[in-house]
């Protein structure tokens, strides 16, 4: 093909290059091999606009309904960028013709940024009206100047590129992706703007989704609140601090590499006062970037760096995390006296194993779920020296190890309360699909413990296993599960439980069983009956049980309550609705005794609560006077985009 490669060679004259021919659709495959997105082929679209003089950009979203596995999704078939910029001039078509082009060296253009559009649909039309002629062509792997199609035609500069046929259909979020996209500009705007050129994107789609059908994002409503820069390595970083008002929330460092943002650095996802943007730019950001400007190739820890790239991850963001929350506090110093003082309050509600008063300055900027990950950290550490310890045959601490086990007993109390709190927020009528996936979630094998939650029935079944977790059983369960379907016409909705003897064997089971709200009489007592059918298959087949706890989650009215009282049910306190129960046999000798329990899902939610309740109130008294400190740090960053 006719493409070429412009290769300055280093110590030759400026004006010697070498002309190469490239295997165009192998240099795609090879500089994008982590896929290019919307976002990748809107940023591009309007750069380039930008680098053409445009100050008047429009971009449109065109989505199309198509089906996926007999759901119909709207996906975004279209995107059209068109500006008023100077368009396909003849030179601006030879730069189009070459690869790695140095005529936008001096605005940080790499020469590359429209094989984008190659990588991400399979049909990309120019068309681009100048002052006397119209210029239009397709562009593929293939262009060559040939294909470009003159015509004379005369009116205002506009170029429109049409960028459809996507490789791969994905249901894009618009307010997601317009977000991002002034996020990634916000930069380049401002800085356009104090160069004295206001430049205006206005984004238009048709969706449908929640989101106005046009946006503009101006560089008129762009203002940097602060200003500052500091250097790290022998090179200088400039930071420009920016606002938006809530309902926007969080504080986020935009890594820029030519003054567009390449790389996301969370400092906090809950900040909710509003949402601060920090936007970092540098001569060695623009370096470290990658040729399709997607991420920054900065070496990991200080052990990593060299003579090219001499500052680390580990020495720049902990630099970067500080000036920042330093910009804001000097800023807006209520907003994060504010912001610190509900987070404390948050932090010792949900974690009050953790000593909040241990937590200084800035530490308190940071998300619970980063101080706990760094606690976890801790506790983990601390683990592995006990270990040691015993395993090299050193004198273990003893106080330590019983630290550690309250420290265990102390995070599952809390994680109880979360679990019930989620619960009780629930609707009543969707209460019993979550309590379903609360206990046990569905096709889940029981063995983690956030999943495993079978004690919101009863604390005497706290050490209980999911019957899933063992293969032999998980048959067994299956196979009567069909059988059962077969016969009654119902795929039984229950979860299953068991605990062992001292030699390992199955004695005791545990089956609960979900009842969709809004059966009447007739069905609630063929549910009852339908549960003892199945647990006494259970016991038929699984030879060492000897007792069955059986419990059947069922809206309990009137109606059904007077009937259950007259089969013999009786009355179990319970703190809020009517709870009853009755002993069976069960089993085809009729020799294993079946405790059978009825109650509604808010009865049990309320009852576990309660008794969660009096955990906590043990767990604020000694984490008051007992808990280990924590030093919180900022988390280790993984980059965003």
């Amino acid at each position: 093909m006719s493409l070429v490669i412009n290769l300055p060679v280093r110590g030759w004259p400026n004006s010697t290059v070498i002309m190469a021919r490239i295997n165009l659709k192998k240099f795609i495959a090879e500089h994008y091999k982590g896929g290019v997105t919307a976002r990748d082929v809107i940023r591009e679209g309007i750069t380039n606009s930008i680098h053409a003089g445009a100050n008047e950009i429009c971009v449109e979203l065109f989505f199309q309904k198509k089906l996926f596995s007999d759901e119909e999704r709207n996906v975004l078939d279209r995107i059209i960028i068109s500006d008023n910029g100077e368009g396909f001039t003849q030179d601006n078509l030879n730069y189009f013709d070459e690869i790695c082009t140095g005529h936008k060296d001096d605005i940080g253009g790499k020469g590359v940024g429209r094989l984008a559009f190659l990588k991400y649909a399979n049909r990309v039309e120019v068309r681009s009206q100048l002052a006397e002629h119209l210029v239009e062509f397709r562009y593929t792997p293939d262009f060559k100047l040939e294909d470009v199609k003159r015509t004379k035609s005369s009116g205002s500069p506009n170029t429109r590129i049409t960028i459809s046929e996507p490789k791969e259909e994905i249901n894009t979020q618009v307010a997601k992706l317009i977000n991002s996209m002034c996020d990634d500009l916000r930069l380049l705007l401002f800085l356009k703007k104090q160069a004295g050129q206001i430049i205006s994107v206005t984004f238009t789609h048709n969706s449908q989704q929640p989101f106005p059908v046009s946006f503009s994002f101006s560089a008129d409503q762009i203002e940097a609140l602060k200003t500052r820069f500091f250097e790290v390595g022998g090179e200088t970083f400039d930071c420009y601090l920016f606002r938006e008002e809530a309902p926007r929330k969080g504080i986020v460092a935009m890594l820029c590499a030519d003054q567009l943002c390449v790389e996301e650095y969370q400092i906090s996802k809950r900040f909710d006062i509003c949402r601060y943007l920090i936007s970092v730019t540098s001569t060695y950001l623009n370096r470290t970037s990658n040729i399709e400007r997607q991420k920054l190739e900065i070496p990991k820890t200080d052990s990593d760096v060299d003579l090219v790239s001499p500052i680390s991850r580990e020495m720049l963001m902990p630099r970067i995390h500080d000036e920042c929350l330093a910009m804001i506090n000097e800023t807006a110093k209520g907003d994060i006296d504010s912001f610190k003082e509900s987070n404390i309050e948050k932090l010792k509600k949900y974690y009050p194993f953790i000593t909040i008063s241990s937590l200084n300055g800035d530490a308190a900027m940071l998300d619970a779920d980063e101080i706990v990950k760094t606690y976890r950290a801790q506790q983990a550490r601390r683990e592995d020296r006990l270990v040691e310890d015993l395993i090299e045959g050193r004198k273990a601490n003893f106080d330590d190890i019983s630290h550690l086990a309250s420290d265990d007993l102390a995070r599952f109390i809390v994680h109880r309360a979360l679990v019930i709190d989620s619960l009780a927020k629930m609707p009543r009528e969707s209460a019993e699909e979550f309590l379903h996936n609360a206990i046990l979630r569905k096709k889940s094998n029981g063995d983690d413990i956030r999943e495993n939650n079978v004690w919101l029935v009863d604390d005497k079944f706290l050490s209980y296993s999911s019957i899933y977790s063992d293969a032999t059983l998980a048959k067994i369960v299956r196979e009567v599960g069909v059988e059962t379907e077969s016969k009654q016409k119902r795929k039984p909705d229950v979860a299953a439980f068991f605990s062992k003897d001292n030699e390992g064997h199955p004695n005791k089971l545990v089956i609960i069983e979900f009842k969709k709200p809004g059966a009447d009489i007739y069905d609630n007592n063929k549910a009852l009956l339908q549960c003892r059918l199945y647990a006494s298959e259970l016991v038929d087949r699984i030879k060492t049980v000897r007792e069955v706890f059986a419990f059947s989650i069922v809206e309990i009215d009137d109606e059904f309550y007077r009937d259950m009282k007259r089969s013999g049910f009786k009355d179990v306190f319970s703190l809020s609705e009517r709870v009853v129960y009755n002993d069976f046999a069960t089993g085809s000798n009729d020799d294993i005794p079946l405790h059978l329990y009825v109650m509604p899902a808010a009865s049990l939610i309320i009852d576990a609560k309660a008794r969660n309740r009096v955990f906590e109130e043990v767990l604020r008294f000694n984490m008051t006077q007992h808990a280990p400190a924590l030093t919180a740090s900022p988390a280790d960053p993984s980059p965003e985009k």
